[in-house]
């Protein structure tokens, strides 16, 4: 099967659906330093026969149509001010039959969130949407819901189980970690999003449709 990560970053989940199901995965990123580690990391895997990784926006997305079996998305649409555009370019090049995999931040109660977080360090740089409307502009690009979870609890149950580890650890971080590519405060912005998470003001969902 060939499967686009759309918004690949580093190349994590992408690499590990490589590994693990023994698929082509092309990978998108906005950003070209993350483009170019990624494809660094996935030689030093041993994975560049089936990863490939290429700079492009995920709202004009640089292939034909029906191109993929499955597109995947994870902690991506948060950034992207044209969540119609997305979702229509994911459907376009998928495949009929194909699924459309995502885990993503939505919005929660209405309050306000506390900054920084993971993807934005101030909220003009946050586009988050609440469930429902995340879910209504999928199905007006012609996605059909096959699962659809909210995995909030499960994330703020995670995040408790973070920090407890992190109590433990020593003090000065480790010399490889995601805070090598998001910065000294990356820290800070994963306790706000966990709290975030616990006090309502953001949710996660996850969810898989089908194009039919």
């Amino acid at each position: 099967m060939s499967v686009l990560d759309i918004g690949s970053g580093l190349g994590g989940p992408s690499r590990y659906l490589a590994a693990t199901f023994d698929c082509q995965v092309t990978g998108v990123d906005l950003s070209p330093s993350f483009v170019e580690a990624a494809s660094y990391l996935a030689d030093r895997a041993g994975l560049a026969d089936k990863v490939i990784y290429e700079c492009a926006r995920a709202e004009v997305l640089p292939y034909r149509d029906q191109s993929f079996d499955v597109a995947w998305t994870q902690h991506v649409a948060m950034n992207i001010t044209d969540r119609p555009g997305l979702y229509r370019e994911a459907h376009r090049v998928l495949r009929r039959g194909g699924r459309f995999a995502i885990y993503d931040v939505v919005a929660g109660n209405g309050e306000p969130l506390h900054f920084p977080v993971p993807w934005a360090r101030e909220p003009d740089a946050s586009y988050l949407v609440r469930p429902a409307a995340m879910r209504s502009l999928l199905e007006d690009a012609g996605f059909q819901v096959i699962d659809w979870a909210d995995r909030t609890e499960i994330s703020v149950a995670w995040f408790a189980e973070q920090q407890k580890t992190g109590a433990q650890a020593p003090a000065s971080p480790p010399p490889l970690g995601l805070h090598v590519a998001m910065g000294p405060d990356f820290a800070g912005m994963s306790a706000n999003l966990g709290r975030n998470l616990r006090e309502g003001r953001a949710g996660i969902v996850q969810a898989v449709l089908d194009r039919p």
